[in-house]
């Protein structure tokens, strides 16, 4: 990827400092992402780790299942009983921490929004990188004054995805603020008429589509922002 592309994307370690929250393709800090039911691979990764973590409950609640079978039921002779109630014990608390994750993702439904747009973002700006690569090989012949207006547009839009995360971890973390956020939120604003002011030739370009998939995250993002405010 070039240079200019590669400074573009938002990557993980960004994400977390921006969010204060440890962030990857499946989960926000211990919280599921909504959008891996899109995704085979995330959905199968989830329930992957949700099995290793029964798995590892298990082990720990063991001890547990088989004193309560010794002092309490007085059948520590039987593994079958102290594996049902292992089992029982295990799927409790299992249940019991998903409730949690769940009550605690109703919190911050904002940032997974806002993370959902970073990921079209990413895949934009990944686009222009094939695009490119097309060009280099002369499988396509593509306007170099278009791409650099392309990539004007991506840097707006990056702008305002960084400057809506800092929102959403303000009004998360320290809801006093409210000066830097109507700074931010003004700033959100201006990036969206920018974005919306710079011309591209949308239909002859094959960069066309990409300008709409940015504009497209502009205004989803000021939305977002507009739902944290109420």
């Amino acid at each position: 990827m070039q240079p200019d592309l590669n400074r573009l994307k938002i990557g993980e370690e960004e994400l977390e400092r921006l969010s204060g929250l440890e962030i990857n393709d499946v989960f926000m800090d211990d919280v599921c992402r909504p959008s891996i039911v899109h995704s085979s691979k995330k959905l199968f990764s989830f329930f992957l780790t949700q099995f290793f973590w029964f798995g590892l409950v298990c082990i720990f609640v063991l001890p547990t299942g088989f004193i309560i079978a010794q002092n309490f039921i007085n059948l520590s002779k039987n593994i079958f009983t102290i594996l049902k109630i292992t089992l029982v014990i295990s799927v409790i608390i299992v249940l019991a921490w998903n409730f949690y994750t769940w009550v605690k993702g109703k919190q911050i439904t904002s940032l997974a929004n806002l993370l959902d747009e970073v990921d079209k973002y990413n895949e934009t700006v990944e686009a222009v990188d094939v695009l490119n690569r097309l060009t280099a090989v002369g499988s396509t012949d593509v306007n170099l004054v278009e791409r650099e207006k392309v990539i004007e547009v991506l840097s707006v839009t990056r702008d305002s995805l960084v400057s809506a995360l800092m929102v959403e971890r303000i009004l998360r973390q320290h809801k006093g603020l409210i000066s830097r956020r109507h700074q931010l939120l003004t700033h959100i604003e201006n990036n969206l008429s920018t974005l919306t002011g710079l011309e591209v030739n949308r239909q002859a370009s094959e960069y066309g589509q990409l300008v709409n998939d940015a504009l497209s995250i502009g205004i989803s993002v000021q939305q977002e922002m507009q739902n944290l405010q109420s």
